[in-house]
């Protein structure tokens, strides 16, 4: 898949390349991969909006609940579209634990609350709230590798 990409992302720049100016052909592709990093908090946001827009509370499973079903599977899709590695997933995994115990800190201090009932709720948490993180982290994640971000040390001073 990521020679799939890396091939459907050289033509794109190509062409991009052959028909606009290059600052306005690198400025495009840059966009078109940073909206590519972002697409599961992208995807997350759409799940969170159109949840509320069409939730009835009277279906069988709460919203809540199916929206941490949903990031599941778009994880679990991530994975076996492999549009991010197990390492990726891993550092994706820390951000949503991570953020699930913020949330639990500020549940339970007062600072807001998650009225709605829900069986994944941790707390007085739901479970869907580590993946709004994780999303940070899986952007993270997706931008190093798609920008293909090398880290070198620094130099030392003194």
């Amino acid at each position: 898949m990521a020679q799939t990409t890396r091939h459907i992302e050289r033509r794109l720049g190509d062409a991009m390349r052959r028909r606009l100016p290059r600052p306005f052909a690198e400025l495009a592709m840059f966009t078109l991969k940073q909206a590519w990093a972002c697409l599961f908090g992208a995807l997350m946001l759409a799940g969170l909006i159109g949840s509320d827009l069409i939730w009835n509370d009277a279906w069988a499973i709460k919203r809540y609940d199916a929206l941490v079903i949903y990031a599941i599977t778009l994880q679990a899709l991530f994975l076996i579209l492999k549009l991010e590695t197990l390492a990726e997933a891993r550092v994706i995994l820390s951000f949503h634990l991570t953020g699930t115990a913020m949330e639990i800190f500020k549940v339970n201090v007062g600072s807001w609350a998650y009225p709605k009932p829900a069986i994944l709720k941790l707390w007085g948490v739901p479970l869907f709230s580590g993946f709004m993180y994780a999303s940070v982290g899986s952007f993270i994640a997706r931008v190093i590798r798609i920008f293909d971000v090398r880290y070198a040390p620094t130099r030392r001073f003194g």
